[in-house]
């Protein structure tokens, strides 16, 4: 019987940095560019930047954005808003939202990344209602008022071509992995632990059955199983395919995508059969210290000029209209399938533990 493959959870890391005073000779440097002084002149701010006076104090950032995406945020956060100091703390969503519920003195303003429009109304509890300024440049909205959508999520397998070539067969969809050859070498994330294995739950549901969450789909999902390992952590599937302890992983495109453009001996391969797309986001915390920077923090999130950079940075996919992609297919390539996101809320919880009945009963 095949062992489940466990991962502890990343520990949360803080980051803190300082930003703002002129007593800080990193900030004094940058002060002291001329370039930097003209791009934050009244006349030069966007219209959703607010003025750098009406931003102070600290703004305390719960994440889950990996370090190089903290470092593209603090950096636009420092360049319009230096009278405001941004600290950082990391980790998964569930950890933090944990943090906030059991602490009404918690310290944190915003909560940025894990927050997803099939989410309903699951963390709306430690949540502040907020819509950006800048939300009509989105291509993706919250109904509800919470959400700050910034980053759109896309399903994709990561191979390892050198290993798939020594087998000697073809990787280009959900189909593909059910050759045996790739019995045993096949690593996917659990979708009750990860964000990764549920999106990519609802991804081949939707593409690989009849109509979505029906028998057929469940079916090839029973024939995936005995030759997969599952892993607790998303960051293990793309890191061992890339080490080459798996020939094939089910992932993000994004994060691999990252990978490659540091040099990893991966590709990035979308399924033939087809693909889903999920916004995901941030949002103020119900009882930020900092209101007015929580709010000018959201709409900054939803900026081209964020996005954008992040994207270049970490190849991420924007959800403001005017975002630019970097190494990215167009959404419009991508032959994208619809998803309930009121059923998915809804249905979550029965459709983890139908996939978790099955694991034990095949593996």
């Amino acid at each position: 019987m095949k062992k489940r493959v466990l991962s502890a959870l990343l520990v949360g890391m803080m980051f803190l940095t300082a930003c703002g005073g002129t007593e800080k000779e990193d900030q004094s440097s940058a002060k002291s560019d001329s370039k930097a002084t003209e791009s934050v002149a009244a006349e030069d701010r966007p219209y959703y930047v607010r003025g750098e006076d009406d931003i102070t104090g600290v703004i305390t950032v719960y994440t889950t954005m990996e370090e190089t995406q903290q470092m593209v945020l603090k950096d636009l956060w420092n360049k319009y808003y230096p009278n405001c100091k941004i600290e950082i703390q990391a980790d998964s969503v569930g950890t933090l939202a944990a943090r906030i519920r059991g602490d009404e003195t918690c310290d944190a303003d915003v909560v940025i990344g894990g927050l997803f429009e099939a989410d309903g109304d699951m963390y709306h509890d430690i949540l502040h209602p907020y819509v950006a300024v800048n939300d009509e440049e989105q291509m993706y909205h919250d109904e509800s008022g919470y959400y700050t959508f910034y980053d759109v999520q896309v399903m994709s397998l990561v191979v390892n071509p050198e290993l798939r070539d020594e087998l000697g067969i073809e990787i280009k969809g959900y189909e593909d992995l059910l050759n045996p050859e790739l019995d045993g070498k096949i690593i996917l994330a659990a979708p009750d632990a990860t964000s990764s294995g549920w999106r990519q739950l609802q991804t081949i549901l939707a593409v690989m059955g009849t109509e979505f969450d029906d028998e057929k789909g469940w079916d090839y999902i029973e024939k995936l199983m005995p030759m997969s390992f599952s892993s607790t952590s998303s960051k293990d599937v793309y890191n061992l395919v890339s080490n080459g302890e798996y020939v094939v992983g089910l992932s993000y495109e994004s994060s691999v995508e990252a990978l490659i453009q540091d040099g990893a001996p991966i590709e990035n391969v979308y399924m033939e059969e087809g693909n889903t797309a999920m916004a995901s986001g941030g949002a103020i915390s119900k009882n930020a210290p900092n209101l007015p920077a929580a709010e000018a923090m959201m709409d900054l999130l939803a900026s081209s000029e964020f996005q954008t950079a992040r994207a270049e940075e970490s190849s991420g996919r924007g959800s403001n209209k005017n975002c630019e992609l970097f190494n990215l297919p167009k959404e419009s390539e991508l032959d994208l399938v619809s998803l309930d996101f009121d059923y998915l809320t809804e249905n979550k919880d029965q459709m983890c533990e139908h996939w978790n009945q099955l694991w034990a009963e095949i593996n």
